[in-house]
């Protein structure tokens, strides 16, 4: 994982012409997109703002500390605000209405949570993203949040840099959300495959 963190516009910018050029030449344009908030709890007079957003294409992770930011980055209102790509989150409801009080927004956005869940998990009746990541990519995942409570997450509006295990932590989600979008598309699109030939044309490839 190649990982960018920064709180400078011009940084933002670049990152995102390189990962144009990757998903323009790319058949499946995904980007997997995360939010860490400036608190735990918002309130009608003090709402909950975006402190860091993370973008994920393939293995480049940019980290960007937005409420730090040192100037507003026009290239990554544009990035989202299009239709050219798909970008891909988890239990989105709350990010794209965070991200609506900075004055970005995304349309094409799907939500993880409500595509897909581990049909082998029966004891959670709401998966996390460690648990659907842990299915499908490797049982790993379920130790990616281990370590990170409350007090780790009123930080993220913290003065950069940011600790390296918070570093850590918002590249580990955006290559994850990043990684099981693209697998359970894969997966959906190999389904549709399957069924467009008939059975005579299937035959052992030996």
């Amino acid at each position: 994982m190649k990982v960018l963190y920064t709180n400078a516009a011009s940084s933002v910018d670049a990152w995102i012409t390189d990962a144009e050029s990757s998903l323009d030449s790319s058949a499946r344009k995904i980007v997997g997109v995360d939010v860490e908030y400036d608190k735990l709890n918002g309130s009608y007079f003090s709402p909950k703002k975006a402190a860091v957003i993370q973008l994920c294409v393939g293995t480049d992770v940019l980290v960007y500390h937005i409420c730090h930011a040192d100037e507003r980055s026009e290239k990554l209102y544009e990035f989202l605000y299009g239709w050219r790509y798909t970008f891909a989150g988890f239990c989105v409801a709350e990010d794209r209405t965070v991200l609506s009080r900075s004055k970005y927004y995304i349309h094409n956005l799907k939500d993880i949570q409500a595509i897909w869940r581990d049909p082998d998990n029966t004891k959670k009746r709401v998966q996390g993203l460690k648990d659907v990541a842990a299915a499908i990519i490797d049982p790993i995942y379920l130790e990616m949040k281990d370590g990170f409570g409350r007090k780790e997450h009123r930080m993220w509006a913290d003065p950069p840099p940011l600790p390296p295990k918070h570093l850590e932590y918002a590249a580990r989600d955006a290559y994850a959300t990043y990684e099981v979008y693209r697998r359970l598309d894969v997966f959906e699109r190999g389904f549709f495959s399957l069924f467009k030939h008939s059975e005579k044309k299937r035959s052992r490839d030996w």
